[in-house]
């Protein structure tokens, strides 16, 4: 859930200027608004700095500042991040943001016009992202800014939560300056800022109030003639509080800042007082005088800022730090005690899938629905966290016996998927959820190794087919050290330039003639030999690389495939598969079209093949960009048809000219009955649809000769030819003029030629 620029105030970017026209107070207004806050020259606030210090939190920012606008020269109140104190306003975001009528928000500082000139945005390692809240006071005049600053580039600027959650910050923050300056007000006139003045005699019975203390409910009558802890405003600490303070006041001692909760007409009030001993001039102690303010506005932001260090803001329950002291509160309590505990870890499935078809309001209500029925679930001890996104988590110390942590999950797992119920303003909305499990002590010995393994559970639990709930075993641990050395052995791979492409044959169904090949990766590990697709795609797939390695695949294919689509008695249509990694690149369709103009090859005999996964969760311009590509004369083809999640769907939402039925389909053939009807039915439907159909993984003639009568086109498999080097493919196409026997009898003595390919998969 984003929260875009475009949602927000922008400022005319093009013209420079700085958005709206908005209520700037003149000058001496202005001054005199300031002076009365007392900001310059302040003592630091804690209450800021902790305000400024949960903004660069939530919004995971380096930097974040409360400033006031004093013209010529932007202030610091409160910050986090940096040092900078005062900066001229001319050459500070802030500067612009704090006269704005809405939000400023800034994905990109160095793209941006009015910013990128900015010394702050210059310098090397500068500020690229900027986030502003205007600061206002009750009566509307502007004079700072709330403000998260990092130093990279967040195109999608902030979520929801965390727009919801600065904006609340800010009022805070507006909060805290209203105090201030009402405290500021009083202190020309009292050498302790407070709201009324007391005097008590040497009994310390109160002799006089002011009668400002009238305008706080205090009833000046009910308090002379008593002591503080006989008067109403006694009423809300502990006898133990009042008998330490009679000991201060019996010892004479000056005090200051006393603060004490109070109840009046049943609402919880907030006191502090200061005062001192009074003594006549023989030295006789004469009783007290000092000052008393109510500070209950203070202490309800102080009381709210601390929950919203502690807990999220949309469902209420524990945040990540929270979580993390309860599970390392729970380590402390094992050493003591020996109590186990189990965390379970939470991801709800396909709830992406939820937000973009039903809104991010429907998918945020999901979120809140999902919070209750994990409270409702939890044990009374148990502590329930929403980690962030749809993540959550579950401390539970109570499930020492056998069985109770399966039993656990199985419940929490049937009361997640039930449906939330559809209202007026949301649709009805359903989603499982898959969940890792680990117990503490065995799974690990911190927060970090415990969380870690359960993440791991997690990950398998997902893997293996979501809606399910996996426990952590050492395994799982060798697994993720294997990927995660096979994703450093990539890196290597791409810089080293370890890939090599094979192309395994496509032929026609009516006389097997070669009329395309399909371009394959090997990857010549120094270590392990030649490796297949299967032995590293998916790792690559989901690597920063993977876009790159796309498009150089792409390239030496065209380049190479050139000849063959100009010499080939049947013509030749190259096929080459698409990373995801390059369907979320918005540079496609321009690469696509530099790298065949760049090799001089027909985009209309190339194929690009895309997985049903890839579509899953496609994002809003997905089938604009395949239409893009179509109209550069390339046709689009449905690799794995069947196999994903959709399919049928996909055949429609998406401009597909061809389906490739999956290898696993094809297997079954002749074997089974159901496969044999399975694989009619598809090839009916892509053929009535007026779509290409290949077939993959052919191995016998009697999956050629059944895919053949139910109307298939093109085939390919290890009965035509295993995948061969590119200078093979020449002696293949030559040979799709001889009969059929002499080309299965070329592919055959171009596998045995190489015996590195005898094992190798497509």
């Amino acid at each position: 859930m984003q929260m875009e620029s475009g949602q927000v105030e922008r400022g005319n970017a093009m013209d420079g200027r700085s958005g709206p026209a908005t209520r700037r107070p003149g000058d001496a207004r202005l001054r005199a608004e300031l002076a009365s806050l007392e900001l310059v020259g302040h003592s630091p606030d804690p209450a800021l700095d902790e305000i400024v210090r949960l903004a660069a939190r939530i919004t995971r920012c380096r930097k974040a500042f409360v400033t006031f606008v004093h013209e010529p020269d932007v202030f610091v109140l409160a910050g986090t991040g940096s040092d900078a104190k005062q900066v001229p306003a001319a050459t500070s975001v802030c500067g612009v943001a704090y006269g704005a009528d809405q939000p400023l928000i800034v994905p990109d500082l160095t793209a941006d016009p009015r910013f990128k000139h900015f010394p702050y945005v210059e310098m090397e390692g500068g500020n690229r992202f900027y986030a502003g809240f205007p600061v206002r006071l009750e009566n509307g005049f502007p004079i700072g800014t709330l403000c998260v600053i990092d130093d990279k580039i967040r195109p999608q600027g902030l979520t929801e939560d965390e727009f919801a959650s600065l904006a609340h910050l800010a009022g805070l923050a507006v909060r805290l300056l209203e105090c201030r300056r009402r405290d500021a007000r009083f202190s020309d006139y009292l050498e302790i800022a407070s709201d009324w003045i007391w005097e008590q005699d040497a009994q310390f019975r109160f002799t006089y109030l002011s009668p400002s203390a009238d305008k706080h409910l205090l009833e000046v009558g009910k308090f002379i003639g008593k002591t503080r802890w006989e008067a109403p405003s006694g009423n809300g600490e502990s006898p133990e509080f009042w008998a330490d303070h009679k000991r201060l006041l019996e010892a004479h001692m000056p005090f200051r800042d006393l603060r004490f909760r109070c109840y009046r007409e049943g609402r919880e009030h907030f006191h502090s007082i200061s005062g001192r001993p009074v003594f006549g001039a023989d030295g006789t102690f004469l009783g007290y005088r000092g000052t008393a303010r109510d500070i209950t506005d203070i202490e309800m932001v102080n009381r709210e800022l601390e929950h919203l260090a502690r807990h999220d803001p949309l469902t209420g329950l524990a945040n990540r730090a929270t979580f993390e002291t309860r599970v390392t509160d729970a380590f402390r309590r094992w050493q003591e005690t020996g109590e186990e505990a189990t965390l379970f870890l939470l991801d709800l499935d396909h709830f992406k899938l939820v937000n973009d078809t039903f809104g991010h309001s429907s998918g945020d209500r999901l979120l809140m629905e999902t919070a209750e029925r994990l409270r409702a679930h939890a044990g009374p001890q148990a502590t329930v966290a929403r980690l962030g996104g749809d993540e959550f988590a579950i401390l539970e110390p109570s499930l020492a016996r056998d069985g109770a942590i399966a039993e656990y999950a199985a419940g929490l797992a049937q009361a997640i998927s039930v449906p939330v119920a559809g209202t007026q303003e949301h649709e009805g909305v359903e989603c499982g959820c898959s969940m890792g499990i680990a117990v503490l002590p065995d799974h690990g010995g911190s927060f970090s190794q415990l969380m870690g393994n359960a993440d791991l559970a997690l990950y398998e639990a997902k893997t293996k087919g979501r809606g399910r709930f996996m426990v952590f075993d050492a395994a799982m641990r060798r697994e993720a050290d294997g990927r995660n050395t096979l994703a450093r052995e990539l890196v290597d791979a791409v810089e080293q330039q370890q890939f090599q492409l094979l192309y395994q044959p496509v032929v026609r169904i009516s006389d097997e003639a070669v009329i395309g090949g399909e371009a394959l990766m090997r990857w010549n590990h120094p270590v392990r030999g030649v490796l297949p697709p299967g032995a590293f795609i998916a790792a690559l797939d989901g690597s920063r690389q993977a876009a790159d390695v796309g498009y150089w695949v792409l390239e030496e294919a065209c380049r190479t495939a050139r000849p063959w689509a100009l010499t080939a008695p049947h013509g030749f249509r190259l096929s080459v598969n698409l990373f995801s990694g390059q369907l979320r690149d918005p540079r496609l369709v321009n690469r696509v079209r530099s790298i065949l103009e760049r090799t001089g090859f027909d985009g209309r005999n190339l194929d690009l093949e895309v997985t049903e996964n890839i579509l899953l969760a496609p994002g809003g311009d997905l089938a604009e960009t395949l239409q893009k590509l179509k109209l550069l004369g390339i046709a689009i083809v449905l690799d794995d048809f069947g196999t994903g999640y959709g399919s049928l769907n996909h055949l429609l939402q998406f401009p597909i000219d061809r389906i490739k039925v999956d290898r696993q389909f094809v297997r079954g053939l002749g074997e089974k009955v159901d496969y044999n009807t399975v694989t009619h039915a598809v090839v009916k439907l892509a053929v009535d649809l007026g779509l290409k159909v290949t077939a993959e993984g052919i191995e016998t003639e009697e999956q050629k000769n059944f895919l053949a009568l139910i109307g298939c086109n093109d085939l390919q498999g290890f009965h035509f030819s295993r995948p061969v080097a590119a200078a093979r493919i020449a002696e293949l196409i030559g040979a799709a003029e001889a009969p059929a026997s002499a080309l299965q009898a070329a592919a055959v003595a171009t596998a045995a030629s190489s015996s590195q390919l005898k094992a190798s998969v497509a």
